[in-house]
């Protein structure tokens, strides 16, 4: 027995050692491996038997054994079949080339062998060409790879992904492969893929469809009748799948929305449910909506038919209406009436159960509307019906409105009175005219006169001595407007107030001014541009006693133009003018340059002027000028002028050379483009003549007063100067020769000396010139003034009788000799008178100058006959005809030497006798000391 035990453990303890070894040992192969593919899927399932549940699994491509997947998977067996099963999703259509697969089984560190490569064919064994995949429709941005199967007699170029050539990659000796990532949305006909041979022909083609899944979205379902429902969403994004298989399909609650469509997003149910769900889908996605309300909060109200007036007013209508479904007569219910006219719109709402039926109140006369009608549930209001089909109503005609009449003063004693035009719903009708009456306290009645409708002003001549009241009324079919007046004052010279600067706020003017107890009827504000002529346009608003500001906008005023700004305050008189302003809405630069721009030299100096720009061209307030001075490439700034009243300019210390200078006037905004004048710098005559012709005349001043200074003190300066020259007396023996006698000359002395002298042909020595000769003399000849002595004159004594006639031989070898000086000097005497001369050779006492000769020692000596007559007294020696040497002046001889009566001779100047007295020169200087005429 225990024998068997043994036996039994024994075996038992094999058995588990044996299981222990297979189980630690190499695990089987697995087997029956099977292949299943999905083509639209791209897809691969494997199945086996294998007791393990780890396995390597390995695919490729069969030609070119190019490996695809190499993984190890763990899979299960399935409890039931005892096999493994395992998918496979591939990045290529299956079609493309070949794929083979192998599995081996591992069990920790050991693995089996590998099973027997299972493979499933492609496409590229047969003798033609083809493209996989073919109309597939794929996401946005999905990533996606494309095959080409080439014949073998055609020779593969590229793959081209739209426009786009892709890189290809050869997966077998017939099939090359492309791989496009991230695919933008396709147009309506999809993405063309095309292959190419090497003669660019087209092999074969795929088209893809990339788009989007479903995006509607917002649900809302509502009722028409009270009855059924109609149910509309929102649709989202363009999926951009085209093709009847890839369009979306909707289902309602379960039901099929047959109606619905990409471009119908609406679907109808005949009952109302009050919980709705709506599912969207096509191949690439599903959406699903949902929507949930009560009937009564979902009224969406249909358009009322068969709109009408039955009763049409100048200033009311009556409009009536049906209504399609018979529920909505017991509906409460409100609705909106919107009215559209030329220049006019307005909304009205009235409300009431079942309403077909209002009185639309406050239209205008003579106006064409259109009015349409639309309702919806008052209670939980959803949303307005659908709006009627438009009706037209054209009310009544009536009276115009009273006219805005306005007085403007354009002169001292004329005026204009403006009115404004009348609206479409001011006039009330088309107009006709308009009726201008004037009237004065001076004229009994109203004066009345007819205007064209075309008319909106009338001119008035003001009145000295009253107010003029002006009324203006506007004219219709319907009749006359009330009357509109305005007083005119009478005109008074000092009613115009200062005028202040205003300046504008963007494009705007804002006024402010202090309010007027007695402006009982309020205010008015005008503005016109400022110098304007003729029919100006003049613009006002009429304000309300309670005023005290206003602002004129920008769209009735113009940039760059001044207007004139005025308050007045209204009554139940005339107009009062309270304050006044000029001023530019938005001031611009000067459209134009200074005017006359003129220069003036003096000296060194230039003076600049010019005229202001006119009023229309400024633009803007002048605030002043900016001299320039231009230079070839840019303006250096000479000077800014501030103050626009100076007109002028002065350029100092400017060198001789050529300037420019520009003018420039400018606003707030800017300068103006400038004036420019030139000048060339030239020597200013008039102050070189002036430089010359000053101190000539201060000269000729001088000389004026010292000559009359000499005249009044003529006697003065006659004795002074010119004193009386007494006769020369001399007593003595003068009978006998005497010696040498060398005496000065005088400087009162009239003696020229000549030196050279060159005498007649025949006769030499000393003469006497005759006045007249004189003074050309002294135009050719030369004074020596150089000498501070004069020259010594020789003198010799010699005595001629009276009435002798011999011939005188005179030897001059002796005065040569003896002579002071080596220069032979030859003296002429000149401009001394002789006396009158008397009857006789020697009737005249005057001085009768010797012969002498000038030659030197070696001359011969030269004897003269002269013949001394009466009448001939320049030839020869003409001695005194008496000396008396006895004379009491004798014994002053030696003082008439050196004295103005004295002269260089050989013989004194000796009168006849002592009574009688030498004549003096009759000269015009002699003339003008002694006051002679």
């Amino acid at each position: 027995m225990q024998g068997w035990v043994t036996l039994a453990l024994l075996l038992s303890f094999g058995v588990k050692r044996s299981l222990a070894h297979n189980d630690l040992g190499e695990p089987h192969v697995p087997r029956g491996l099977t292949l299943k593919p999905d083509l639209p899927a791209q897809t691969l399932s494997l199945t086996w038997q294998s007791d393990s549940w780890l396995f390597d699994l390995e695919i490729f491509h069969t030609e070119f054994i190019n490996v695809v997947l190499n993984e190890t998977v763990a899979v299960q067996a399935d409890p039931v079949t005892r096999r493994h099963s395992w998918t496979w999703h591939s990045p290529l259509p299956l079609e493309c080339t070949s794929h083979s697969v192998r599995i081996r089984a591992r069990n920790h560190q050991s693995v089996s062998e590998w099973s027997p490569p299972q493979t499933i064919p492609g496409w590229d064994i047969p003798k033609k060409s083809y493209m996989f995949p073919q109309d597939k429709m794929v996401p946005v941005g999905s990533n996606m790879s494309f095959c080409c199967i080439v014949n073998e007699k055609e020779g593969f170029k590229e793959i081209k992904y739209g426009r786009q050539e892709m890189k290809a990659t050869r997966l077998s000796r017939r099939t090359y492969a492309i791989t496009v990532t991230n695919q933008p949305a396709s147009d309506n006909t999809g993405t063309n893929v095309i292959c190419y041979s090497q003669k660019l022909q087209i092999l074969t083609g795929a088209v893809v469809f990339v788009g989007y899944p479903p995006g509607d979205e917002g649900l809302v379902c509502e009722t028409r009748d009270l009855a059924s429902a109609e149910c509309s969403w929102m649709k989202g994004r363009d999926t951009h799948l085209r093709m009847k298989r890839s369009h979306t399909n909707y289902t309602l609650n379960g039901r099929d929305c047959l109606e619905a469509n990409e471009r119908k997003t609406w679907c109808s149910s005949k009952i109302w449910e009050e919980n709705w769900t709506l599912v969207a889908r096509n191949p690439l996605g599903t959406v699903q909506l949902m929507d949930s309300a009560q009937l009564t909060d979902r009224v969406h109200l249909l358009a009322p038919v068969d709109v009408a007036a039955v009763k049409v007013e100048a200033w009311s209508a009556t409009l009536q209406w049906n209504w399609s479904v018979e529920a909505y007569k017991k509906l409460e219910m409100v609705c909106q009436l919107r009215l559209f006219a030329h220049e006019l719109s307005s909304t009205r709402n009235y409300s009431g159960p079942g309403l077909s039926s209002v009185v639309l109140e406050g239209l205008w006369p003579d106006v064409d509307y259109t009015v349409t009608v639309r309702c919806g549930s008052k209670h939980s209001f959803w949303k307005w019906g659908d709006e009627s089909a438009p009706y037209r109503i054209y009310t009544k005609m009536d009276r115009p409105d009273a006219l805005d009449v306005w007085m403007w003063m354009d002169g001292s004693n004329t005026g204009r009175v403006f009115w404004k035009p009348l609206s479409v719903r001011e006039s009330h009708g088309a107009l006709v005219g308009y009726k201008v009456s004037q009237s004065s306290a001076e004229e009994d009645g109203w004066k009345t006169v007819s205007l064209p409708p075309g008319n909106l002003s009338y001119p008035i001549i003001l009145n000295n001595s009253s107010d003029i009241t002006i009324a203006v009324a506007a004219q219709n079919p319907a009749g006359l407007s009330q009357p509109s007046t305005v007083t005119t004052p009478a005109y008074r010279a000092d009613s115009q107030l200062s005028v202040s600067e205003l300046l504008g706020t963007n494009g705007s003017f804002v006024l402010s001014w202090e309010p007027d107890v007695n402006a009982s009827r309020g205010y008015a504000v005008e503005w016109v541009p400022t110098g304007c002529s003729g029919l100006c346009h003049v613009d006002w608003k009429k304000l309300p006693e309670s005023a005290s500001s206003f602002t004129v906008n920008s769209d009735s005023l113009v940039a760059g133009v001044r207007y004139t700004v005025s308050v007045y305050s209204l009554s139940t008189g005339a107009p009062t003018l309270l304050q006044r302003w000029q001023g530019y809405s938005q001031e611009m630069t000067p459209s134009q340059s200074v005017g006359e721009l003129l220069l003036n030299q003096t000296g060194s100096d230039v003076l600049l002027s010019w005229k202001a720009t006119e009023m229309k061209q400024q633009r803007g307030f002048i605030r002043g000028y900016t001299i320039y001075l231009a230079n070839a490439a840019h303006l250096d700034l000479i000077d800014n002028i501030s103050d626009p009243a100076v007109q002028s300019y002065r350029v100092k210390g400017l060198s001789l050379s050529s300037y420019k200078f520009v003018v420039k006037a400018y606003t707030s905004a800017g300068e103006d483009a400038g004036a420019t004048v030139a000048i060339k710098m030239e020597m200013d005559t008039d102050m070189l003549l002036v430089g010359i012709f000053v101190p000539l005349g201060i000269m000729f001043c001088c000389l004026i007063l010292v000559s009359i200074c000499c005249y009044k003190k003529r006697e003065w300066v006659k004795k002074s100067f010119y004193p009386e020259i007494p006769g020369p007396k001399v007593s003595g023996d003068w009978s006998s020769p005497r010696g040498l006698l060398d005496v000065k000359p005088s400087p009162h002395s009239l003696v020229h000396i000549v030196e050279n002298p060159e005498w007649g042909f025949t006769k030499e020595g000393l003469f006497p010139v005759p006045e007249e000769e004189e003074e050309s003399e002294k135009d050719n000849m030369e004074v020596d003034t150089d000498s501070e002595e004069p020259a010594l004159l020789r003198y010799y004594k010699q005595v001629v009788d009276d009435g002798s006639h011999s011939n005188q031989v005179l030897d001059s070898s002796g005065s040569s000799t003896v002579s002071v000086g080596s220069t032979q000097t030859e003296i002429t005497y000149a401009g001394i008178q002789s006396p009158i001369p008397s009857q006789g050779a020697c009737a005249g006492g005057g001085y009768r100058p010797q012969m002498q000769s000038v030659e030197g020692p070696a001359e011969p000596q030269i004897e003269f006959e002269a013949d001394f007559q009466d009448d001939d007294l320049n030839a020869g020696y003409k001695p005194q005809c008496s000396w008396q040497l006895d004379s009491p002046e004798a014994e002053n001889l030696s003082g008439s030497l050196g004295s103005p009566t004295s002269v260089t001779s050989s013989q004194f100047l000796i009168p006849e006798s002592s009574e009688e007295k030498p004549q003096p020169s009759n000269t015009w200087f002699h003339n003008f000391l002694s006051g002679k005429t």
